[in-house]
């Protein structure tokens, strides 16, 4: 046996085993969805910023519309000896939640063209589960020879995010898989005296869009309750709940009971709005108007990505997370 081949060879092998423990998938998580991102740097990332920019404008301009509705109906109180018109404020935060939850199908949508959906993903890994709306987060694992993850990194969402990494990290950095879950429960309890916050950090043309209402989850994310192409209408209960949260009463400033109701449930608001998903928007005054600042790549075509399409767009994946890793942006 030749012994000076046996450094080569030692080499070798490492470089082999290196090689197959640097193998990498790359996912966009959401709280409705899983995609995967089949190649790497994301060819379609300027495509996934525009769509998000699109969801958060739209936010932006549901609350924009909510607080001058808020304001409307709380001058109508005031000339009204101070009753509450709750039949007008459970109108305008159907609407509220009528416009996230458009917004959000319209923007999975538009994902599921680019990218391939992969929900299966959560079954196997419960850490994938995403507790709040927003934009979705870009996750690369790091896989072992075995298939099991190894490493999570989180990078920006899209590249004119401005918002932290989750959990406390850094972007670009990998982290062993099993600090992930620890990670998870710590932020969960910090959600004990407040609730679970409907949204994590949401931005628009460089600012925070802050949803101040207390939009319920299971309408935005779900229309099994919704009636006639609109949500439910909020009930005592509750309202009840949301005011014996300081937090959820401070945003909202308006969920107290009064013992004077200037309608009765069954009434039609004047603010209420009958439409199903992608109708018109009731003749209200939009506030938010999306700046042209490239033409657009028209991500909204073709039909929707499926497992069986053809998508080897080359060997990123194989990049560790030493490298691409650590300087990359999705």
């Amino acid at each position: 046996m030749n012994f000076r081949l046996l450094p080569a060879v030692f080499a070798l092998a490492i470089g082999l085993a290196t090689q197959a423990q640097a193998q990498s998938a790359y996912y966009l998580v959401g709280l409705r969805h899983v995609y995967m991102i089949d190649a790497w740097p994301d060819p379609n990332r300027l495509d996934r910023q525009e769509i998000e920019e699109d969801y958060s404008g739209t936010i932006a301009n549901g609350q924009h519309q909510y607080d001058a509705d808020m304001a409307s109906i709380r001058d109508e109180e005031a000339k009204d000896g101070g009753n509450i018109h709750q039949v007008d404020r459970d109108a305008v935060q159907q609407n509220l939640e009528q416009d996230i939850a458009d917004a959000a199908e319209k923007r999975d949508a538009a994902l599921s063209r680019l990218y391939i959906q992969c929900d299966y993903v959560r079954a196997e890994h419960p850490q994938f589960a995403v507790e709040q709306d927003g934009p979705y987060r870009v996750m690369a694992v790091n896989l072992a020879p075995t298939g099991e993850f190894t490493e999570v990194c989180f990078y920006r969402p899209y590249p004119r995010y401005i918002g932290p990494c989750p959990y406390g990290w850094v972007y670009g950095h990998p982290y062993a898989y099993d600090a992930f879950a620890v990670q998870v429960r710590l932020f969960h309890s910090t959600w004990l005296s407040i609730g679970s916050p409907v949204f994590g950090p949401v931005y628009y043309a460089g600012a925070p869009v802050v949803v101040m209402a207390p939009v319920r989850l299971n309408v935005i994310v779900g229309r099994a309750a919704w009636v006639g192409g609109r949500p439910p209408v909020i009930t005592v209960e509750e309202r009840k709940s949301w005011v014996t949260s300081k937090e959820l009463q401070r945003k909202a400033g308006i969920w107290r009971e009064s013992a004077a109701r200037a309608r009765e449930d069954a009434a039609v608001s004047r603010y209420s709005r009958s439409h199903s998903t992608g109708a018109s928007d009731g003749g209200r005054t939009s506030h938010y108007v999306r700046p042209s600042t490239r033409p657009s790549r028209g991500y909204s075509s073709g039909p929707p990505r499926s497992r069986n399409d053809d998508h080897s767009k080359g060997d990123d994946h194989s990049h560790d997370h030493g490298g691409d890793h650590k300087g990359g942006g999705g």
